[in-house]
């Protein structure tokens, strides 16, 4: 599945409820299920538990970019479509991160 259907499948299933929530609610939900991938990976849990997790922090910030109206291919592409956003290359050859 790319990207853009991805985005388009949280639209098609959860908008109508994403709009209800509001994308102040969408965002505390996003970080809650950041927060349960961060303890899926501490805890040491199989991959599948951390596959399911990241599904689920990738399937919210697809709905909050529909609340947004950001179309997450075209701001991936423009911000990293050319290497890293500081310095431009691939494999980024910025000194001052890890």
């Amino acid at each position: 599945m790319e990207l853009h259907e991805a985005q388009d499948l949280m639209r098609r299933i959860y908008l109508e409820r994403d709009r209800r929530r509001g994308v102040e609610r969408t965002i505390l939900r996003t970080f809650q299920e950041l927060a349960e991938l961060s303890d899926a990976f501490l805890k040491g849990d199989d991959h599948s538990s951390i596959n399911s997790e990241l599904a689920d922090v990738l399937a919210w910030v697809c709905s909050l970019a529909n609340l947004l109206d950001v179309d997450l291919t075209q701001a991936l592409t423009k911000k990293y479509g050319s290497g890293c956003s500081r310095c431009g290359h691939t494999p980024c050859e910025c000194k001052d991160t890890p």
